[in-house]
C-alpha cells in the first residue's frame, strides 16, 4: 500500500528549479580577480630542497595562505627550498626564482602562473589544481583529497567517486549536523528515519547502510556498537569527504556503499578568532568560539580551541506541552608542533556531552502520525558523554620518503530510557519501559609510509600501510512495566519505575589489523594507474553474561582495487575502476549446519565515469556509472526455520551527476542528481526482486549562492536550494510505499564589515509535512519541519 503525506512532491517543479539555477550561474570567464589579504611580517622558514610543488605546499602551509597550482607548470621542476626570514611575497619570489613562474594575488589567496617570455610581470594563465589542503578560501570546490588514496591526490586522478563539502558551503547553509551537511551530496540518502533527537546520523550510500560502518574522522574509523557511537560537531569540521563505493582496500571492513570522512579543523599559523551566537526555531540557543594562531613567536607551536554550548529543543512536543531537548556541550583543544617544514605533530582532544529526550515514539494510526507520544517526558531521555585524545604525525625524510602516523583513543558512555507500545488493553495502549546502559572504548591507529620515485618514464607514489582498530563495548539492557496510555485522554508526567528485568548483558570486543599497499603510477603526465591490495585479520568476541556463554568469530580477507584515469589537457578525465569490500556478519548457522560463524559479506563494484575541471575555472563536474553487488547477505534458512544462511545478494546500479563551482564575482553553486536501481537479487523469502527499504531511486538537489562584491550592497549574500527525494519503501517486502518530497532551503547573510556578519538560514522553508519512512502502519517517522536560525558572527 502507499503511505501518503499532505502534500505531494513535484518532480517537474524541481527540474525547472534546478535548470533555472544552472542557467542563472555565470560562465567561468566572468570570474574576477580580488586582492589577497595583506601578508604577514617576515617569518623565518626552514624548508628543504625538493620538487617545486612540495616546496610550495610547505611554504603555503607555514605561511597560512592558499596557492592554486597547475600541475603542468610544476611537473619535473625542482626548488632549492627556503631558509631565512621572508615576507610573504619575497618568499614566493625566492622559491620561484629562475623558474619562469610567479605567484599572483587572487581571490583571497595566490595562483601560480607562467611569466611571458622575457617578462617579469604578471602572467595571465588561470589556475587548475588547488593545493595546500585542496580548497581555496571561501570556495565550494575542493580539487584534492586524501579520502580516495590516503595521499594528496587531485580528485581528477582518483578512480572512484568523491564529493567534498567544504567549510564555505557549510557556512553558507549553516549546517547544524553531519546529516545536514550531506543533504546536497549525490549518492547519499540522509535522515532516512526522519528527525532523531538522539543525534544519530541515519545515512545510506548508494543503497547501502552507512550509519554504522562508514563513519571516519581524520582518516580513522569511528566504531559503532549498539547505541554507543562517536558523534561529530559540525562547527569543528573543516570539510566532509564522501568516498562512494567499496573501500576496504584502504579502510578494511565496511559496507559496500563507501566511506564518510569528517576532517577536523586544525591549528593555523594565521591568527583567527571567531565567536558566534545563534537563536532559532524550537527555542534553539547556541554559542560557539573558534580561536587559533601561533602560540610562540617563531611559529613552531600552534594552537586551536573550539567550543560549542547549546540549549535547544526539537520539533517534537508532548501533548502536555513538554518539549524534547537537544542540548550539547563541546570542547576541542588542539596543539600543533612544527619544528621544521619536514615535521608536524598535532595533538587532538575532544569532550562532548549531549542530552536529549531520547526516542520520539510517535503514535501512528493507519500510517498517519498523531500528536501522541509513546513515552513520558519524566522518563524518556538520552545522554551521551564522549571524550577522545589522539594525534596526527607526519615527517618527510627527503624527496622520496615520508611517513605518517595517526592515532585516536576514545570513550563513549550512553544511557537511553524509553517507552515502547506493546499492545492494546482495557486501560488503553499498553507500554513497556526499557533502559539501555552502554559504554565503549575504541582505539584506532594508522601507520603509513609514502615513497615517491621514478622507474624510467613512470612516476610512482607508493603507499605502504598498517592499521589497527580495537573496541570494547559493555552493554546492559533491562525492561519493566510502564503505565498504560489512554489515547483519548493522555496523561503525561507519570511515575515510571526504573526497568530492572535483564534483557541483554554482554561484553563485546573487536579487533582488526590490516596491511595494505597501493601504487599510483603516472605516465606522460596523463595516464594514472592506481593499484592496491589489502589483507585484513579480524576477530569479534561476545561474552553473554546472561547465558554464561561466549561466541568467538575470527577470519581474514583480501580486498583489492584497480583503476585507470586519463587526464586530458582540456580538463576532462575519464576513468574506470574495480573495487572490493567486506563486512563480517554477526551470528552462526543452525545447529544442523554446525553452528558455524557466517562468512563475511563481500562487495564488488565496477565504476566508470568522467571528471571535468574546465581550465581557468574554480569548478569541478563529475559523472559516474556504477554496478555494485553485495553477496553473502543473511537470509532465511528454509531448511531450519528460525535460523539464517549467508546466501543472499543485493545489487545496486546507478548514475550520479555532480557539479560545483565558485566564481570570483560571487557566484557559488553545488548540484547533483542520483539514480539508484537497488534490488534484493537473491533471498529465501518474498523480498527477492524487491527494492531495499529506505532507498530512493531518484534524488536531486541544487544550491545557488550569490555574494555582492562591488556595489552599495557589497557583503550581502543570498542563497536558495532545492532538495528532491524520490519515493521509498519502508520495508524490504515493498508493502509500505513512502511518497516523494521536495524541500526548499534558503539563506541570507550580510557582512557589515570585516569583523561582523549577520545571517539567517531556513531549511524546509515552506514547512512541508512529509514522512521519512514507516516500518509498519503503526510506526512512522515524520520528516524535518521548517527551521529558521539567526546567527551573529564576529571575527577579531
Amino acid at each position: 500500500m502507499s503511505v501518503r503525506t499532505p502534500l505531494n512532491a513535484a518532480r517537474g517543479t524541481l527540474a525547472l528549479a534546478l535548470a533555472a539555477l544552472a542557467l542563472a550561474a555565470p560562465p567561468a570567464a566572468l570570474a574576477a580577480d580580488a586582492p589577497a589579504r595583506p601578508g604577514p611580517a617576515a617569518v623565518r622558514y626552514d624548508i628543504p630542497a625538493g620538487s617545486l610543488d612540495q616546496v610550495l605546499n610547505a611554504y603555503a602551509q607555514q605561511a597560512g595562505v592558499m596557492i592554486a597550482i597547475d600541475g603542468a607548470l610544476t611537473a619535473g621542476r625542482r626548488s632549492a627550498g627556503l631558509r631565512g626570514a621572508y615576507g610573504l611575497r619575497d618568499g614566493f619570489a625566492a622559491i620561484l626564482a629562475g623558474s619562469g613562474l610567479a605567484a599572483q594575488a587572487q581571490g583571497g589567496g595566490y595562483v601560480l602562473r607562467r611569466l611571458p617570455a622575457g617578462a617579469g610581470g604578471v602572467a595571465t594563465l588561470e589556475p587548475v589544481t588547488v593545493s595546500a589542503g585542496g580548497v581555496a578560501p571561501d570556495s565550494y570546490v575542493a580539487e584534492a583529497s586524501r579520502a580516495g588514496t590516503k595521499t594528496d591526490t587531485p580528485i581528477l586522478e582518483v578512480p572512484q567517486s568523491i564529493s567534498v563539502v567544504t567549510r564555505a558551503q557549510m557556512e553558507a547553509q549553516n549546517a547544524q549536523s553531519v546529516t545536514e551537511v550531506l543533504r546536497y551530496v549525490p549518492g547519499v540518502a540522509v535522515e532516512t528515519y526522519g528527525v532523531d533527537p538522539k543525534g544519530f546520523d541515519w545515512v545510506m550510500l548508494r543503497g547501502f547502510n552507512a550509519q554504522a560502518t562508514s563513519d571516519y574522522k581524520d582518516g580513522l574509523r569511528q566504531i559503532t556498537s549498539g547505541y554507543t557511537l562517536f558523534r561529530s560537531e559540525p562547527y569543528a569540521l573543516e570539510r566532509i569527504e564522501v568516498l562512494r563505493g567499496p573501500s576496504s582496500v584502504l579502510y578494511g571492513q565496511g559496507d559496500a556503499g563507501g566511506v564518510i570522512n569528517r576532517v577536523s579543523k586544525l591549528p593555523s599559523a594565521t591568527p583567527q578568532y571567531e565567536a558566534e551566537l545563534e537563536y532559532g526555531s524550537f527555542q534553539r540557543k547556541q554559542a560557539a568560539v573558534d580561536l587559533t594562531g601561533p602560540a610562540t613567536e617563531d611559529g613552531t607551536l600552534l594552537y586551536r580551541v573550539i567550543g560549542v554550548a547549546r540549549d535547544a529543543n526539537t520539533q517534537f512536543t508532548y501533548p502536555n506541552g513538554d518539549r524534547i531537548a537537544d542540548d550539547r556541550l563541546f570542547l576541542a583543544p588542539s596543539l600543533t608542533w612544527a619544528p621544521s617544514a619536514a615535521t608536524r605533530f598535532t595533538l587532538q582532544t575532544e569532550y562532548l556531552h549531549d542530552r536529549s529526550g531520547g526516542t520520539i515514539g510517535t503514535v501512528t494510526i493507519n500510517g498517519k502520525p498523531t500528536d501522541l507520544r509513546n513515552g513520558d517526558p519524566d522518563f524518556n531521555r538520552y545522554t551521551q558523554k564522549q571524550k577522545s585524545i589522539g594525534y596526527l604525525f607526519e615527517h618527510r625524510f627527503n624527496d622520496t620518503l615520508q611517513v605518517r602516523q595517526n592515532l585516536r583513543y576514545g570513550q563513549v558512555d550512553a544511557l537511553l530510557d524509553n517507552i515502547l507500545l506493546s499492545g492494546i488493553g482495557p486501560a488503553g495502549l499498553t507500554r513497556t519501559a526499557r533502559r539501555y546502559d552502554e559504554s565503549m572504548t575504541a582505539l584506532a591507529l594508522d601507520n603509513q609510509a609514502q615513497l615517491d620515485f621514478n622507474t624510467g618514464p613512470l612516476a610512482h607514489t607508493l603507499l605502504l600501510g598498517l592499521d589497527f582498530n580495537r573496541s570494547s563495548a559493555d552493554v546492559s539492557r533491562t525492561y519493566g512495566p510502564a503505565p498504560s496510555l489512554n489515547p483519548y485522554d493522555p496523561v503525561y508526567g507519570v511515575h515510571v519505575p526504573t526497568p530492572t528485568t535483564p534483557m541483554a548483558n554482554y561484553l563485546e570486543t573487536t579487533h582488526q589489523t590490516g596491511l595494505y599497499v597501493q601504487d599510483q603510477v603516472r605516465l606522460a603526465e596523463r595516464w594514472v594507474l592506481t593499484l592496491g591490495g589489502r589483507y585484513d585479520w579480524y576477530r569479534q568476541k561476545n561474552e553473554n553474561r546472561l547465558l554464561g556463554n561466549t561466541a568467538d568469530q575470527d577470519g581474514s580477507r583480501f580486498s583489492g582495487r584497480a583503476g585507470l584515469n586519463y587526464v586530458m589537457p582540456n580538463g576532462l578525465a575519464p576513468y574506470v575502476s574495480y573495487a572490493q569490500s567486506f563486512l563480517p556478519n554477526t551470528g552462526v548457522t543452525a545447529p544442523a549446519n554446525g553452528s558455524a560463524a557466517f562468512a563475511p559479506s563481500r562487495g564488488r563494484q565496477w565504476e566508470g565515469g568522467i571528471k571535468f575541471q574546465p581550465p581557468g575555472s574554480n569548478a569541478l563536474y563529475t559523472l559516474a556509472v556504477f554496478d555494485i553487488k553485495k553477496s553473502n547477505v543473511l537470509t532465511n534458512d528454509l531448511q531450519n526455520p528460525g535460523f539464517q544462511v549467508a546466501s543472499g545478494e543485493v545489487q545496486s546500479r546507478g548514475v550520479e551527476l555532480e557539479g560545483k563551482f565558485s566564481l570570483g564575482d560571487g557566484w557559488d553553486f553545488t548540484g547533483s542528481y542520483t539514480y539508484v536501481r537497488a534490488r534484493i537479487s537473491r533471498a529465501n523469502d518474498a523480498t527477492q526482486g524487491k527494492r531495499p527499504a529506505l532507498v530512493p531511486e531518484h534524488s536531486a538537489s541544487g544550491w545557488l549562492n550569490y555574494t555582492v562584491r562591488n556595489a552599495a550592497l557589497a557583503g550581502l549574500s543570498l542563497g536558495v536550494g532545492a532538495r528532491y527525494v524520490g519515493s521509498t519503501y519502508g520495508d524490504n517486502a515493498n508493502t509500505l510505499k513512502i511518497d516523494s518530497h521536495t524541500l526548499i532551503d534558503a539563506g541570507v547573510s550580510y557582512a557589515v564589515d570585516k569583523h561582523l556578519t549577520l545571517s539567517v538560514n531556513a531549511t524546509n522553508l515552506f514547512d512541508k509535512e512529509y514522512l521519512a519512512t514507516c516500518s509498519d502502519l503503526t510506526d512512522c517517522y515524520p520528516g524535518s519541519r521548517r527551521s529558521v536560525i539567526g546567527r551573529v558572527k564576529y571575527r577579531f
